[in-house]
């Protein structure tokens, strides 16, 4: 699971969200959105009318690293702020749309890599961060025996720092 349920619980009961997203030259561009968590996939899904012609979509086209973020103050200082970051990549995807919707079929498709959450979980409050593990990711299989380790030195070669034969 993505998100923890204290964090689903925040997230359904926000409307709305920030995107930030990397223009084609370089420059960053953040617009408010809409948004829904999509449980089965561990995924934020925004859409929109006419999604596909914004310059959010073409920018995740372009590059797909993106920030989103949610929050609300629900009382003055710093304890009553709430909100979550989420870093990751975007995507392109489409959805069915109900007949009566005025959002289009096409929508951007976040999927988290880190997770930046402030007082959302009352059992741990303040600031909570960790990374996302990418679904299906492997660590590295074991070595082949007598194969050299990336970035080990080749038998036989000097270690760094040893003085040189004839030196």
């Amino acid at each position: 699971m993505t998100f923890t349920e204290p964090e689903q619980q925040f997230m359904s009961a926000q409307r709305r969200g920030r995107l930030a997203t990397i223009a084609p030259g370089g420059s960053p561009q953040v617009k408010p959105v809409g948004f829904a968590v999509n449980a089965e996939l561990g995924t934020i899904d925004i859409a929109g009318f006419n999604m596909s012609g914004s310059a959010k979509f073409r920018n995740i086209l372009a590059n797909p690293k993106v920030a989103f973020v949610v929050d609300e103050v629900i009382f003055e200082g710093i304890d009553g702020v709430r909100f979550m970051e989420i870093r990751g990549t975007a995507e392109a995807a489409m959805a069915p749309v109900p007949p009566d919707s005025f959002v289009g079929p096409d929508l951007i498709r976040i999927r988290p890599r880190r997770i930046l959450a402030f007082n959302i979980d009352p059992e741990r409050p303040g600031l909570q961060t960790r990374d996302v593990e990418l679904p299906g990711a492997q660590l590295p299989g074991p070595q082949l025996a007598g194969a050299p380790r990336a970035g080990a030195p080749r038998a036989g070669a000097p270690r760094a720092g040893a003085p040189r034969a004839g030196a």
